[in-house]
């Protein structure tokens, strides 16, 4: 006689609401301050979209600049006008953020960025480009992230609870990784099939998809000013007075001076190092991003901020490893796991020190501290420059390899000697 079993639906039903409950869970870990806050979700969307343009002009440049001249150096050139802003505009732009409405800042310069994107696209496809415009174009588009950048990050904190900021932080900081993924994939794409006028557009196009999302934003009010100086000088001084701000910006700025320029440099490891090509190209820049998405994840699930210092030292003496390894390497299938590995380091470490930086900081002085950790970003170019020069001199690979060894000797004797960094 065969034996029937009876099917329970109940179970069925249990099975169905576990499943919702991990997938709810899951997401409220990586995703909770963009799936539960509608307005920063406006935000998140806009600079990714943003970012995406950023990162096609940057790839599109980079590409003009060794193409036209053939020479690292001139790349080094334009990498370092294209963050010198970062220098110059970012501790003016902090006061400004503190002063002026932010909403109508980030609009203005997502106009700013629509027209340059179009007018450089006019400038590559009627023929007319020539060497010098390079740096000029690198310079005044690398103001307007100095801007936005700083403006899109001192409002997160008013756009979400306390509870959900290093989420937010790192979720910023995954999409602006996204990014690193799609917009050079899209530039190495568009490049290599009808040339590089039309990434100018694409970036134009991607520009106006974030000026519409900004558009629609409402921030809550601010809240009233407290009396007091907002020169542009504040948030240096700040963050020059506290030995847990102090020790972070340095953290972050080693690595952003002797290993990040190397992201400048990957054009010429596609075209005379690996002879990939720039579809090629675009392929190491996405690698590099899926990495920095992994990174900037992990910290955006963290639970807690408090009592990472020693862990992010890690991270940065670790950094060096890959890009050396990068460097030394003549085979694409051992420079992307390599690439994976170092933008994954990269992205953990520097979103976990800018959520521990908005965490020791009041919304009243957040742009000017804010504007001033942008200082750290125009280091980059600072060491794009004199690697540039030493790559036209010795190699490439000696540059950046040079480079990596020393940021991770500094970090090193810097997580020894300051006890700041390893108790924050």
């Amino acid at each position: 006689m065969a034996v029937r079993h009876r099917v329970n639906p109940d179970a069925r039903f249990d099975d169905a609401v576990l499943e919702r409950s991990v997938d709810s869970t899951w997401r409220a870990r990586f995703f909770g301050a963009v799936a539960q806050h509608s307005v920063f979700r406006r935000l998140w969307l806009g600079a990714l979209a943003s970012s995406v343009g950023q990162w096609m002009q940057q790839v599109a440049l980079g590409w003009l600049a060794i193409v036209m001249t053939n020479s690292p150096g001139f790349v080094g050139i334009v990498s370092f006008a294209a963050g010198l802003p970062f220098l110059v505009v970012a501790p003016f732009g902090g006061a400004l953020i503190d002063r002026v409405d932010r909403r109508r800042l980030m609009l203005t310069c997502q106009v700013l960025a629509f027209l340059l994107a179009t007018v450089l696209a006019v400038d590559v496809m009627s023929g007319l480009v020539r060497s010098w415009h390079l740096p000029i174009a690198a310079f005044l588009n690398g103001s307007l992230p100095a801007l936005l950048i700083p403006t899109q990050q001192s409002l997160v904190p008013a756009l979400v609870p306390r509870e959900n900021l290093t989420n937010a932080v790192g979720l910023m900081s995954a999409g602006q990784n996204m990014t690193r993924v799609v917009g050079p994939s899209v530039a190495g794409i568009v490049i290599g099939t009808i040339g590089v006028g039309p990434t100018f557009l694409a970036q134009a196009a991607a520009i106006a998809v974030s000026f519409i999302l900004v558009l629609g934003i409402v921030l809550p009010p601010r809240a009233p000013r407290a009396a007091g100086g907002r020169g542009i000088f504040d948030g240096i001084r700040l963050v020059a007075s506290r030995p847990d701000l102090r020790t972070l910006f340095l953290l972050a700025a080693i690595p952003t001076l002797f290993v990040f320029p190397y992201i400048g440099f990957l054009n010429v490891f596609a075209r005379d190092i690996l002879h990939i090509g720039a579809g090629g190209l675009g392929l190491l820049m996405a690698v590099s991003g899926c990495g920095a998405v992994v990174g900037s994840l992990l910290v955006a699930s963290g639970t807690r901020s408090e009592g990472t210092g020693r862990l992010l030292l890690g991270m940065t003496v670790l950094y060096g490893l890959p890009i050396i390894g990068v460097a030394l390497s003549r085979t694409l299938w051992i420079t992307l796991p390599l690439l994976f590995c170092a933008g994954l380091l990269g992205a953990a470490f520097m979103s976990g020190n800018n959520a521990l930086v908005q965490h020791r900081v009041t919304d009243d002085v957040r742009g000017r501290v804010m504007g001033a950790y942008m200082l750290t970003w125009g280091l980059m170019p600072l060491g794009a420059l004199p690697m540039g020069m030493v790559a036209d001199r010795i190699g490439t690979s000696f540059a950046v390899a040079g480079g990596a060894v020393i940021s991770s000797l500094l970090a090193g004797i810097l997580g020894l000697t300051s006890a700041a960094v390893r108790d924050v």
